[in-house]
C-alpha cells in the first residue's frame, strides 16, 4: 500500500467517527435510526482494522534496509520495452565477440525474459578458373532468422541416399551428386555459443559464469522467462560474451581426389555444402576451389521488460 491509498484510509476512517458521533449525539430512539448507528459504527470498526494492518506493514518495510526501494513503488510511467544488441559473427570465428548496452538516464529497465535469435547473412563468391571474374550470390539462408542452438535439430545425423540430379539450363550438365560425402551436420546457419552476461553497476554482483545459448531461448526461439524481475539502474553498463562454439556452417567429412579428369575433384570446402550451394562442376581448369563461401551472420540478443520513465531529479534508480 503506498501513501496515498495510507491517506485516503486514514480520510475515510476520519469521516465514519465524525458521522459516528453525530449519530450519537442526535440520540434517536427509533430502530431505524439505531440500526443507522450501528451500519456506521460497524464501518468505523472496518477501516480501523485496515489502518491498524497497512500502519503496521509500514512499520515493518521501514525497520528493514531504508535503502531498499521495491520495483513497485519506483515512481515512473511503464513502457513495455525491448533491450538488445547485435553482434556480428563473421566466417570462421571462433573467438569471443562483444557487445554492450547502456541504461539511459531516462529510467530503469525491468527485464522479465531474454532471449536470441541469430540472422544468416551467408553468400557465395565464384571465381572463373580460367577468366578470373567474380560473381556473388546470396545463400540460401540469407536474411533468414536461425536458431542460436543445434539442440533443436532433430535431423542431425539423418543418413543420407545417394540422389542424382540433373542441372538444368544454364548449368553445364555435370550431375549434381547428394551422398554421405557431402552432406552437412548442422542444420543451415545453425551456430552454438556459450553466452557470458556482465553488469558493471553497483548492484549485487552476478554469477559471472557462461550459459548455453540452448539456454536462452525455450524451443527454437521462444523467450526464456526469468525466475525474477531483474532490475538494471540508470548508468549501468550491459555486456554480452559470446563465445562460438564451431564455425558457423563448419566443412563436414575429408572426401578428396576421386573426380575425374581433375584428380583433386572434390574441394574439400565445396564436397560438404548442399544445401547452401555446391559447385559440383568437374572443371580440369580449376585448381582450386573457385567458391568462396562467406558464412556470415549476426547474433541479436538481449532482454524483454519494461521501461520505467522517470520525473526529472534525484532518484534511487
Amino acid at each position: 500500500m503506498n501513501e496515498m491509498d495510507l491517506q485516503r484510509l486514514v480520510q475515510s476512517a476520519g469521516l465514519s467517527q465524525k458521522l459516528s458521533r453525530e449519530a450519537i449525539q442526535r440520540a434517536m430512539n427509533s430502530e431505524a435510526q439505531q440500526t443507522s448507528i450501528l451500519q456506521e459504527l460497524h464501518r468505523l470498526a472496518q477501516n480501523a482494522d485496515e489502518l491498524r494492518r497497512a500502519l503496521a506493514s509500514v512499520s515493518a518495510a521501514r525497520s528493514g534496509n531504508p535503502n531498499i526501494q521495491h520495483v513497485e513503488n519506483i515512481p515512473g510511467r511503464r513502457i513495455p520495452f525491448d533491450l538488445l544488441v547485435d553482434i556480428p559473427i563473421g566466417a570462421n570465428v571462433t573467438s569471443t565477440q562483444q557487445g554492450t548496452i547502456l541504461i539511459s538516464q531516462e529510467g530503469p529497465f525491468v527485464a522479465c525474459a531474454r532471449y536470441a535469435t541469430f540472422l544468416s547473412t551467408f553468400e557465395l563468391q565464384r571465381r572463373d578458373p580460367v577468366t578470373g571474374q567474380l560473381a556473388a550470390f546470396q545463400g540460401r539462408s540469407f536474411g533468414r532468422y536461425r536458431p542460436v542452438h543445434s539442440a533443436w535439430d532433430i535431423n542431425d545425423g539423418q543418413p543420407h541416399s545417394q540422389q542424382i540430379q540433373i542441372v538444368g539450363a544454364p548449368g553445364t550438365g555435370a550431375p549434381h551428386v547428394l551422398s554421405p560425402g557431402n552432406g552437412s551436420p548442422f542444420r543451415t546457419m545453425e551456430p552454438d555459443f556459450r553466452v557470458l552476461f556482465e553488469n558493471a553497476g553497483s548492484s549485487f554482483p552476478r554469477q559471472n559464469i557462461e550459459v548455453p545459448s540452448a539456454f536462452w531461448t525455450t524451443n527454437v526461439s521462444d523467450p526464456f522467462p526469468l525466475p525474477a524481475l531483474d532490475v538494471f539502474e540508470r548508468g549501468e553498463v550491459l555486456t554480452f560474451k559470446v563465445l562460438p562454439l564451431h564455425p558457423n556452417n563448419p566443412p563436414f567429412g575429408n572426401l578428396s581426389g576421386y573426380g575425374a579428369p581433375n584428380p583433386i575433384f572434390p574441394f574439400l570446402d565445396s564436397q560438404w555444402d548442399t544445401i547452401e550451394g555446391i559447385n559440383d562442376q568437374n572443371d580440369p581448369a580449376a585448381t582450386t576451389d573457385p567458391i568462396n563461401r562467406l558464412a556470415n551472420g549476426i547474433l541479436t540478443i538481449g532482454f524483454s521488460g519494461y521501461r520505467i520513465v522517470m520525473p526529472a531529479g534525484p532518484g534511487p534508480y
